[in-house]
């Protein structure tokens, strides 16, 4: 198996952008080892993986279609979309398997993914979320999500043991391993500017309009140059009077966005915080979604540490925040671990599951 480059399958999440950005140095590493690399998934991520990689071969997967609820309980609305998700898992299973027959697929890699294993081949699942906090509902979530990551064969958290990013959601699964903090973005080296504020908007609907709609209404207030990135392809235009709206960068022009700004005001989500921590990032403003409890806890565990401001979003003052932040150490100097992921890579091609 170690003789000859092997035919990886890389399936992404199409939960948001998140799952798709930290593919990217996954498959920039397949890639740089000589290996064959094609992708599955679908909606946004699915484009952004394509504008990223124009020559790779890509199949299309069906939507896992979760959605978020604009009020009333978080939890009670995801657990109410289980026995539909778990029907889109099994026909999920089933394109895996037929892509894998059809097209001579050697190792599978699915980011979050829980359809796309196989018995047949490696199968490898990448995910920060081997245990689950989500409240009351945790122990019915975590009966699910356990029964779902033991069908693969490996378990990758984007993730280094020294830093511990991801805390008590994966620290505790014994059998998992740390490939690094994954990111699509390269320190640059690029000084701060303390007059441009950056707005990162993210995550499913309805939350992203009103997260969008919340950032727009304070950065109006901000005295310097305000920048948002909605986190869209295309999306209708809007018009500020001091506003800046981008729909989506590409990787390298947001990579030099982010290290430019001297604010950067964001979900709590984990791709965000892989990207803000290897960019080194200070001054930054977390607005975990309602009721999104790991999102919660990512940002109180960021707050904890002092290394980025936590802030609810029924209570976000900009003026406020922006004080606060201040005094607030951000991600110190990171220590990237490159080898962690072509290590397990490697080790992967090298031994038969």
């Amino acid at each position: 198996m170690a003789n000859r480059p092997q035919h990886f399958l890389v399936a992404v999440l199409d939960w948001g952008l998140g799952h798709a950005t930290r593919s990217i140095p996954v498959i920039n590493q397949l890639m740089s080892l000589g290996h064959k690399v094609s992708v599955a998934g679908n909606g946004p991520s699915e484009q952004l993986l394509k504008a990223e990689f124009p020559t790779l071969e890509f199949f299309e997967l069906e939507p896992y279609d979760i959605s978020y609820p604009t009020s009333g309980s978080f939890k009670l609305h995801l657990l109410k979309q289980v026995p539909k998700l778990m029907q889109v898992i099994q026909r999920e299973h089933q394109q895996l398997e037929n892509l894998i027959q059809k097209h001579g697929v050697d190792v599978v890699i699915s980011d979050q993914r829980f359809g796309c294993y196989s018995s047949r081949i490696p199968s490898v699942i990448i995910t920060h979320q081997l245990t689950i906090q989500a409240g009351w509902a945790s122990a019915v979530v975590n009966f699910f999500n356990q029964r779902m990551i033991r069908k693969f064969d490996q378990r990758w958290v984007p993730d280094t043991p020294d830093f511990n990013l991801s805390g008590k959601l994966a620290q505790d699964y014994p059998s998992a391993r740390c490939i690094g903090l994954l990111s699509r973005f390269k320190k640059l080296g690029l000084p701060a500017d303390q007059d441009l504020i950056v707005g990162l908007v993210s995550g499913p609907e309805s939350q992203r309009t009103v997260f969008e709609e919340l950032l727009a209404r304070e950065f109006e207030t901000w005295p310097g140059r305000a920048v948002i990135l909605r986190g869209m392809k295309e999306g209708p235009p809007r018009i500020h009077s001091k506003v800046r709206f981008m729909d989506h960068l590409k990787a390298a022009e947001l990579n030099v966005l982010l290290e430019e700004a001297g604010i950067v005001v964001a979900r709590s989500g984990y791709s965000t915080l892989l990207d803000l921590a290897q960019l080194e990032k200070k001054n930054i403003i977390l607005i975990p979604t309602p009721g999104q409890t790991e999102q919660e806890y990512l940002a109180q565990r960021m707050e904890n540490r002092t290394i980025a401001h936590m802030v609810r979003q029924h209570a976000f003052n900009l003026t406020a925040a922006v004080a606060t932040v201040r005094r607030y150490h951000g991600f110190d100097r990171m220590e990237t671990h490159s080898n962690l992921l072509q290590n397990a890579i490697q080790e992967l091609t090298h031994r038969k599951l």
